[in-house]
């Protein structure tokens, strides 16, 4: 009996706990769904709150700057962007600049401002948006060309035109970019004919300057030019108008046999211009290089001291290369003139640096085409600095073993046929 009394005593203890137990489990469960409704709640007022908020800013945009979003909001609009001064900019735009004053700001007259913010405006332009207004075309283009043309800091720029340094450095790629890639199909394409040099066939001189730079932060040793200085090479040819064609910027010492122009010349691809016979020797369109560059059928050099003295046809020949290669400096010289970004080390990322250097020739090219002058107080480079013209070239980098034209029975043969082109334009000019 005692037994049976305990049994039923602890199977009325077990079901009272478990009940306890399950209405435990019912009260936590009715707490996590009641958490979760408040978060949910809490969810979608912040989320009708944000609409509410892009609702205002948008009004804002459109109606004008702190309008429906102040009224809106019920405070004041928040700051978007740092004010900064553009009273260099308004003056411009008010037109108070005289034609001197513009070219000695933006290194080129306002009608070739006019003319290259044309050109350049659909590739330029960038939209408003319900944040803040775009700098406008105009304005980048006269950003980039003041920079290129005064080689001073970003700060000095933000200082001229309003703009951060951020957005100065952004606009600096943008602009130069678009310069290169909707210019130079006009303004840096092969002569279709080669004319306008004292020398008959002569499409271009080739000329290289020295570029000084930052030393890189990898490879450094690569872009010493073994005068003290890190820079580059710009390698281009100048036809009879002193404009540039044909491009390109390398490392020092990496010499004429590693450029593209030596690949697609010796395929035959230099320029479209079409060969012409002289004496029963067909000549084609070809560079004037220096004493130390290789002779090769499209690269004819002067011919050397004791060379010339022997027929009065050399001799026209060798003063028709000396005049030819005084235009060419000539024109180096305005280029860096122009362009004092050129004068300077130039602390542009090594990546970027191309593009702005073409953007440089190509710009010179319009301005040479429209006839916009060069003072020759422009061509005089502050003292101190490496100069460029025939001193800042790249030395010649063949040496002896540039003499033939190469190595092996081809480079021989590429020599022979070089002087009988020579000979043959020395015999045309000897009359």
């Amino acid at each position: 009996m005692a037994a049976a009394a305990a049994a039923a005593s602890l199977s009325r203890g077990a079901v009272a706990l478990c009940g306890l137990f399950y209405l435990r489990l019912q009260r936590g469960r009715r707490l996590r769904e009641a958490a979760r409704r408040l978060r949910a709640a809490r969810h979608r007022r912040a989320r009708a709150r944000g609409r509410r908020r892009f609702a205002a800013l948008w009004l804002g945009g459109r109606l004008g700057p702190g309008g429906a979003a102040a009224a809106a909001s019920g405070r004041e609009r928040r700051l978007w962007s740092k004010a900064r001064s553009s009273a260099f900019w308004e003056t411009v735009r008010a037109k108070a600049f005289s034609r001197g004053e513009w070219a000695e700001n933006f290194r080129l007259g306002p009608a070739t401002f006019d003319f290259l913010c044309g050109r350049l405006r659909a590739a330029i332009q960038r939209r408003d948006t319900s944040m803040r207004r775009a700098v406008p075309a105009e304005v980048r283009l006269a950003l980039t060309l003041w920079r290129l043309g005064a080689c001073t800091e970003y700060r000095a720029v933000e200082q001229q035109f309003g703009v951060s340094r951020s957005t100065v450095c952004k606009i600096l790629r943008d602009v130069c970019e678009a310069v290169v890639a909707i210019l130079a199909p006009a303004y840096a394409a092969p002569p279709a004919a080669a004319a306008g040099f004292p020398l008959p066939q002569l499409a271009g001189v080739l000329a290289r300057l020295r570029v000084p730079i930052r030393a890189p932060p990898e490879d450094a040793a690569s872009y010493s030019d073994g005068r003290g200085w890190h820079a580059v090479v710009l390698q281009a040819a100048v036809d009879a108008r002193g404009c540039f064609w044909d491009i390109e910027v390398s490392r020092p010492g990496l010499g004429l046999r590693g450029s593209a122009l030596y690949r697609r010349a010796q395929r035959g691809g230099l320029c479209p211009a079409p060969p012409a016979q002289l004496g029963g020797v067909t000549v084609p369109a070809y560079l004037l290089g220096r004493p130390g560059d290789p002779l090769l059928p499209w690269l004819l050099r002067p011919f050397g001291g004791a060379e010339a003295a022997r027929r009065r046809g050399r001799r026209r020949f060798n003063a028709g290369a000396a005049a030819a290669r005084a235009a060419a400096a000539g024109a180096l010289g305005r280029l860096r003139g122009r362009w004092r970004c050129l004068q300077k080390r130039n602390d542009t990322d090594l990546a970027f640096l191309p593009t702005l250097l073409a953007a440089c020739c190509l710009l010179h090219n319009v301005c040479q085409a429209r006839g916009d002058p060069c003072p020759p107080r422009w061509l005089a480079p502050p003292p101190g600095e490496p100069l460029g013209g025939e001193g800042g070239e790249e030395e010649g980098e063949g040496g002896e073993e540039e003499e033939e034209g190469g190595e092996g029975e081809e480079g021989r043969a590429a020599a022979a046929a070089a002087r009988r082109i020579r000979e043959a334009l020395a015999a045309a000019l000897q009359g």
